[in-house]
Order: C-alpha cells, then sequence, then structure tokens
C-alpha cells in the first residue's frame, strides 16, 4: 500500500485552478481501484490518499497524470508499507 501525502506549495488561489481537473483524476482512480480512499487535510493545505500495492513504477505514472503535479503546484510524500492488522469490516486491504 502507499500513503500519499499532498502538500501544497503554491499559494492556494494558484492551486484552486487545478482542483477540478485533480478530482476528475481521484474520480478515475478510485473507479479502477487504484485509489482506495482520498481526501482534504482539514487545514486545506493538501490532502491524502490511500493507494494500493502496486508496482512503485506503476504509482509514479499513475501521479504523473495528476494536474497537480503536471502545473507544479503540490508535491507528494510516498509512504510504502504493508497492512498487517485491520479491523474486520477492512480486512480486504490485507489481500
Amino acid at each position: 500500500m502507499y500513503l500519499l501525502n499532498i502538500s501544497y506549495i503554491r499559494k492556494p488561489a494558484e492551486v484552486e485552478a487545478h482542483i477540478p481537473s485533480h478530482g476528475e483524476w481521484v474520480k478515475r482512480h478510485l473507479a479502477s481501484g487504484n485509489i482506495l480512499f482520498a481526501g482534504p487535510k482539514q487545514s486545506g493545505l493538501g490532502g491524502v490518499i490511500l493507494a494500493r500495492s502496486m508496482p512503485k513504477a506503476a504509482l509514479l505514472a499513475i501521479l504523473e497524470e495528476d494536474s497537480y503535479l503536471q502545473h507544479d503546484v503540490a508535491e507528494y510524500q510516498i509512504i510504502d508499507f504493508d497492512i498487517k492488522a485491520a479491523r474486520e469490516d477492512l480486512q480486504t486491504l490485507l489481500a
């Protein structure tokens, strides 16, 4: 799994223009199963995404499609981890 910590590196006004296309990118990858959940940070200065396990090169190719990166308004911290325990209703994440 990958936990993606997104931080804006430009002023919120510069990011705002790219929010709709970023949202469409998120929706497309939620539908494909590449992204398991996504949401904004409470601070309003970025967001968090949980992406399924895949080769890192595949993840990087997906991230290259994101308008936030294409327009250099955000950076991604990629945290690669293995889920070893989960609540019963989240057991599918262990696969």
